[in-house]
């Protein structure tokens, strides 16, 4: 179903590259709102340095969004930085839930719920469940 599950270690030790890649996406779509709002009374070679500008803005946020999809990381809302991680608890395969600002993956929800049904990560002592693999479960990158 998914190309990688991961466990709540393996989510944490991507939060710094994907706090640069979420800066650097908002700093992009931020760049092209301006040239997008320059345009219409643009004309000439102003006018194409700022269409190409765009193009290349444009081709920044996909390669981004790109990247984050190869980590096998889904972007779900870039103004809140939230991020969802297939893992798996329990045997049943989850979303681990990250929202930027939050020290650490602490949350899941189930694949078909969103973030309004979030729930904590628990498991008695650490407060953190298990994620054991399957024999034979393919983890890239482990």
């Amino acid at each position: 179903m998914f190309a990688r599950i991961f466990t709540k270690e393996e989510a944490d030790a991507l939060l710094p590259e994907l706090r640069r890649v979420l800066s650097q996406m908002r700093q992009a779509r931020q760049e092209l709102q301006e040239v997008q709002a320059r345009l219409p009374e643009a004309r000439g070679l102003e006018r194409r340095a700022l269409e190409e500008e765009a193009r290349f803005l444009l081709g920044s946020l996909e390669a981004d969004a790109r990247y984050l999809a190869s980590l096998g990381v889904f972007l779900k809302d870039l103004d809140q930085g939230l991020v969802d991680f297939p893992a798996r608890i329990g045997g049943e395969v989850v979303f681990l839930c990250w929202r930027e600002g939050e020290p650490e993956v602490a949350h899941y929800h189930p694949l078909s719920g969103g973030f309004a049904q979030r729930r904590p990560l628990k498991d008695g002592a650490s407060g953190l469940p298990l994620f054991p693999s399957r024999p034979g479960e393919r983890r890239p990158g482990a």
